[in-house]
């Protein structure tokens, strides 16, 4: 077996083939990451940086800052690697090539002998026209977006301290709705009410009272995939802080809102129990839809019928295209097996581990099934508590019995400890302690720019 290896390690190297990879996110980074560095590899990507999203929702609060969340994608390539900032529009598989369009809007073609489409999935809006980013309204899923969501959250708070303002829009302005019920949205649920609780009642305390926060579901239930008893005590957490949890409930549209005394442009938000809300700041974060690249791919790729993502087999080969393209990630499923892998950040990071390994040579193409391994479930659930749900732990429909489901200050230390590990670079391990000792000790920084 040693042998064989080694020889398939040779050829491949000798082949000087070109790989190509689609994206930047965790499966795309792992690739890149895990990859000898003496292979020809090109990396395509809209960001020329990786992002760790299971700390995107601290980012958008002051919890931590933007750039020790993310990992720069040229760091991780070898001599022979590229980077490409542009998105791929379109795919010819016959003659291998890509036709990428740059962010500065200039467009070419690339060829390929390998490819990996690793391209995840954006925010679904649920085919709602007037849910669009802007004027109130903020996705959470990329950098831009929390940082956005952060100069907002400063924004609203000096609108509000105006003296001219009304009480009836200072209440609007500080009223917050999050929408969705998953991990994303109640993490950032919660580094709000943390941001509320220790800096806003120290910075603008006559302000304080007015603050409310909304987080609508559709669902019948908080963190769907968590163990029964962990929803049950997230909700009892919210609850206990005044934060206010529509369950079983959508938001069906927004609306513009004009009043004679209000200054600022003012919207509000129609929930499917025929209530509204206005607010200063809606944050979206209730679902997954394809990207366009891969819907655009319907006479190209095979893609599953309903949710639009790219059919793999067991060894995440792009079925019809086995040998020369695969899909990873939030935008790829294999639908032969009974269970049908979640998409989750861990998948697509094991996934990428994976394919380096196929690529490398340490691993031949059909040697092994691609079988993924969960870790269990965690958020940060603010108060210095969080959770742990270790019975999803193991393979898909063969899970450990007897696991651990923690909640409060060791779940939080489980949390931190784990996202911590997780780092690539030594920088962001080192920055990231600090800022979360400065956020408990000193605050965090409000300032606007």
């Amino acid at each position: 077996m040693m042998r064989t290896r080694a020889l398939y390690r040779a050829a491949a190297a000798a082949q000087g083939e070109k790989i190509v990879v689609l994206g930047s996110g965790w499966g795309g980074f792992q690739v890149a990451l895990n990859v000898n560095k003496n292979l020809d590899l090109t990396v395509v990507s809209p960001n020329n940086h990786f992002l760790f999203t299971p700390l995107l929702p601290s980012t958008a609060v002051g919890t931590l800052e933007f750039r020790c969340v993310q990992e720069p994608v040229r760091t991780v390539l070898g001599p022979k690697g590229q980077f490409l900032h542009g998105k791929a529009r379109t795919l010819d598989p016959e003659n291998k090539t890509i036709t990428v369009q740059s962010v500065h809007d200039d467009t070419f073609e690339i060829t390929y002998d390998k490819l990996v489409i690793a391209v995840g999935v954006k925010t679904n809006t649920f085919g709602i026209p007037s849910i669009q980013e802007g004027n109130g309204i903020f996705f959470l899923k990329t950098l831009k977006h929390a940082r956005m969501i952060r100069n907002n959250i400063i924004d609203v708070f000096e609108k509000a301290a105006v003296p001219t303002v009304t009480p009836a829009e200072r209440k609007r302005l500080l009223s917050f709705v999050v929408v969705g019920g998953g991990p994303t949205s109640c993490e950032f649920t919660s580094e709000l009410h943390d941001f509320v609780k220790h800096d806003i009642s120290r910075l603008y305390p006559d302000l304080l009272p007015l603050v409310n926060v909304t987080l609508v579901e559709a669902g019948p239930a908080l963190l769907g995939p968590f163990d029964k008893a962990l929803q049950e005590y997230a909700h009892g957490l919210f609850k206990k802080r005044d934060i206010d949890v529509r369950l079983g409930t959508a938001v069906t549209s927004v609306e513009d809102v004009e009043l004679p005394d209000y200054h600022f442009p003012s919207r509000q938000a129609m929930l499917s129990d025929g209530t509204a809300i206005e607010f200063g700041t809606m944050v979206w974060s209730a679902g997954l839809a394809p990207r366009t690249f891969t819907t655009t791919m319907t006479d190209t790729l095979p893609l599953h019928p309903r949710s639009k993502r790219i059919l793999v087999d067991d060894y995440l080969r792009v079925k019809g295209y086995e040998g020369s393209i695969w899909a990873i990630g939030d935008s790829a499923v294999n639908d032969t097996g009974d269970t049908v892998i979640p998409q989750l950040a861990q998948v697509a990071r094991q996934q990428g581990i994976y394919l380096a390994k196929v690529f490398n040579g340490t691993q031949q193409e059909t040697e092994k099934e691609f079988k993924f391994f969960s870790l269990g479930s965690m958020a940060y659930m603010g108060d210095l508590k969080g959770i742990y749900d270790g019975s999803s732990a193991g393979e898909p429909g063969k899970e450990m019995k007897g696991n651990p489901k923690l909640r409060g200050l060791l779940a939080l230390l489980l949390w931190r400890f784990a996202y911590w590990g997780r780092q690539t670079s030594m920088v962001n391990k080192i920055l990231i302690p600090m800022h979360w000792f400065k956020s408990f000790i000193f605050g965090r920084d409000t300032s606007r720019f």
